[in-house]
């Protein structure tokens, strides 16, 4: 358990067993909470900045690892709870997004290409895929997704804080 602080002030004891995720917040997604998001057995806003509440979860929790979002931040995944890489839809592959994983039901774009999300979840043991390549099934993501609905995005935008293209519908 470590010791964290809401952004009321007040602190809590947080089970690093249950962290699926590690980002700084963002004014246009968190509301202005905290300085750090924390997706664990819930999501908790806190005062810490990222990087220190990642180093205190680490220590407990040695499957959290470091990787890039799409913009360039930090992001620290459960890499043992983590599935992946996840194949990324052709129209996908802008604004920095390299590669997927899922974590916790809930899709995480990246910076880091396919091999090296291969490497981040081989390494803590977690749920490993076969590298996506461009056979007709992963070209066919953006249809799949319309008909299936797809798995929901950890952040809107695909993480991706300040999107470069224009909005998709």
């Amino acid at each position: 358990m470590i010791k964290l602080t809401r952004s009321n002030g007040n602190s809590f004891d947080l089970d690093c067993t249950t962290v699926l995720r590690i980002r700084k917040t963002v004014a246009d997604w968190d509301n202005d909470l905290g300085n750090t998001l924390v997706n664990a057995s819930q999501n908790f806003f806190v005062m810490e900045e990222a990087s220190a509440v990642a180093d205190l979860v680490r220590s407990e929790l040695p499957s959290l690892s470091l990787l890039t979002q799409p913009g360039g931040s930090p992001i620290w995944i459960d890499a043992h709870s983590a599935k992946g890489p996840m194949p990324v839809a052709p129209s996908h592959l802008t604004d920095g997004i390299n590669s997927a994983l899922d974590v916790g039901g809930k899709r995480q774009y990246v910076h880091e290409t396919h091999q090296q999300v291969r490497d981040f979840i081989q390494a803590a043991n977690g749920d490993v895929q076969p590298i996506p390549d461009d056979t007709f099934w992963t070209q066919s993501t953006d249809v799949i997704e319309q008909i299936l609905g797809g798995v929901e995005d950890w952040d809107p935008d695909r993480g991706v804080e300040q999107p470069t293209t224009a909005p998709r519908s």
